[in-house]
């Protein structure tokens, strides 16, 4: 069995370190305070929760809630998602399950059906579609929930920015309502889109506006990382060649992951040899043409401005882009770039840090590094 999970999220044995994290997440939690998880993309946002959920957090005192919002698009998704995850998180012995939903919840019904690992799997059926009433039932029924059983209740809402295609209604401004009704429930958000949720956070016209504590996830330290990874390879992966992993992906836990994924499936036919520089050149070649097809989709639906933009991100590491010899190499202006550098970064498929400009997508950044001869 592959010891390197890419495809999906990272807890358990598959997670790596972020002792510190954790404890940081923990002690937010601990002094009620709520938080909005902010990092990088593919840095694991979403694995940090879901650790801290399934391995840290204290169950006899808190009943943690995950949301995943990434398919929300009206009013009533929003509360289903809701209703389903606060089923599934239920502390109690699934005979008692359907008995409690009923008594906590009048706007929703519930199925239940038993999926993979004996899991419960609750379908809600709403009664009404007045958003208002399923969230003050929805309210009501955690109300409920934290009083008998005398926990605290913490609600990971993550993809958090896809409120905003919910037109009919402003949920931050719902949930601000909800959040100083009921200050002893905790939140983290987190999600894709950071600048969309900075906005929530911190505009001072937000209704969420200070009511955070902000967490950046940087990325997983070079030794600490190199430590997880050669034990799962038995100590045949040197720290030189892990070294040009990490500086390749610049330190992006998912793609890592899915480097070594491959090279360990590589390594399987190696016998007792140590990974070689050649194994990674083949894996990181076998990589980007697996993601050939989808990555010159992306970009054949690009402007021609938008492509000679991305394109002088690349030539340039990200900075400079305006010198004379750029725009003369690339036969294009300066208004003309810097219109299509704008919506590159309104679209998040760049972004920029230090006044430096990168490819949100490391993968994909390499994947045009190569296509222009740069690597």
């Amino acid at each position: 069995m592959n010891p390197f999970l890419y495809q999906n999220f990272c807890y358990g044995e598959y997670f790596c370190f972020r002792n510190d994290e954790l404890q940081k997440m923990e002690n937010l939690i601990l002094t009620s305070s709520n938080v909005f998880l902010y990092s990088k993309r593919r840095y694991g946002k979403t694995s940090l929760i879901k650790e801290f959920f399934s391995n840290k957090i204290d169950k006899t005192s808190f009943i943690p809630i995950y949301i995943d919002l990434f398919d929300i698009t009206n009013p009533s998704h929003f509360a289903k998602a809701l209703y389903k995850e606060i089923a599934c998180s239920l502390p109690f012995d699934y005979k008692e399950v359907l008995k409690k939903l009923q008594e906590y919840f009048v706007m929703a019904s519930f199925s239940v059906t038993m999926g993979d690992n004996n899991e419960l799997k609750f379908t809600p059926a709403l009664r009404t579609y007045n958003f208002g009433e399923l969230m003050a039932d929805i309210y009501k029924g955690l109300d409920k929930l934290a009083s008998q059983t005398d926990k605290k209740i913490v609600i990971a809402f993550d993809e958090f920015q896809q409120i905003t295609l919910i037109k009919e209604y402003k949920i931050d401004t719902i949930l601000k309502k909800y959040m100083d009704t009921y200050p002893s429930i905790n939140y983290i958000f987190t999600g894709l889109k950071r600048h969309l949720l900075t906005e929530f956070f911190e505009k001072n016209k937000s209704p969420l506006y200070d009511m955070v504590s902000f967490m950046e996830l940087k990325p997983i330290p070079m030794e600490e990382f190199y430590t997880f990874v050669n034990k799962k390879f038995d100590g045949k992966l040197s720290y030189d060649i892990f070294k040009e992993i990490y500086l390749r992906t610049e330190g992006e836990s998912k793609l890592i992951q899915e480097f070594c994924y491959h090279l360990h499936y590589l390594d399987s036919d190696k016998n007792d040899e140590e990974i070689s520089r050649e194994d990674l050149d083949y894996v990181c070649t076998l990589l980007l043409e697996s993601k050939n097809s989808y990555f010159k989709m992306v970009l054949d639906r690009m402007s021609l401005p938008l492509k000679i933009a991305l394109k002088a991100i690349i030539i340039s590491g990200g900075t400079e882009f305006y010198k004379k010899d750029i725009l003369l190499k690339l036969q294009t202006t300066k208004s003309s770039l810097s219109t299509a550098i704008r919506h590159l970064y309104k679209d998040e498929i760049i972004d920029k840090e230090n006044n430096n400009y990168y490819i949100t997508n490391k993968c994909f950044e390499m994947w045009c590094k190569k296509k222009y001869s740069l690597i």
